[in-house]
């Protein structure tokens, strides 16, 4: 699945350390299958009535029961900014609000203001951002870098019509309906073989 923008710039902004997702999920013949419970982050939710909230945020999970997991529940459910939690076919979605001290720069980003937000907010993202792109890419974006800025112009440009971004950010805005969690995201990240305590835990 490829990363939302929600996952990659706002979600950082919730100050979770991504570390806190890390796992180390094994398949039935003792190879690593998954090395992170987080699926995706999202700034709308259509799979629930309530939680609607323009500052709340939806963190899409692994639901796998592994021998770590209540370590990592526990700890998540512990941070101020945590709301509720609730399971939708083996996926649990997490939702938290966004702290009052990130949410100028939370509806900036929202705007595609990349390069106007704090240098703590900066620093999160830089920090613990989910980006399906190079990583060396999100500094340049924040930064409205000139090297990125040339190279889209150079990529919208035509035989005789050179584009010109003049003061304009260097990464496209957020598109809303691509930033909302729907049950059919879910479906498709739900496998028909499914890792069961008897088949990876046994001594």
């Amino acid at each position: 699945m490829k990363y939302t923008k929600t996952a990659t710039f706002l979600f950082p902004l919730l100050n979770i350390p991504k570390s806190l997702f890390d796992c180390y999920i094994l398949d039935s013949w003792g190879r690593v299958k998954y090395k992170t419970r987080f699926l995706n982050c999202f700034l709308k939710n259509l799979t629930i009535g309530k939680y609607q909230k323009d500052n709340y945020l939806h963190i899409l999970v692994r639901n796998y029961r592994d021998t770590d997991f209540d370590k990592f529940y526990s700890t998540i459910q512990a941070f101020p900014n945590y709301i509720d939690d609730y399971d939708l076919d083996n996926c649990l979605i997490f939702i938290f609000d966004v702290p009052s001290d990130f949410r100028i720069d939370f509806h900036a980003l929202i705007e595609g203001y990349y390069s106007e937000i704090s240098m703590d907010s900066k620093r999160l993202i830089l920090a613990n951002n989910f980006f399906s792109g190079k990583v060396y890419t999100l500094p340049l974006i924040l930064n409205k870098a000139i090297v990125l800025k040339e190279s889209w112009e150079e990529r919208l440009s035509n035989p005789g019509s050179e584009a010109n971004l003049r003061e304009q950010e260097v990464w496209p805005i957020m598109e809303t309906e691509n930033e909302i969690l729907t049950t059919k995201i879910v479906s498709s990240v739900i496998e028909n073989k499914k890792l069961t305590a008897s088949k990876d835990f046994d001594i």
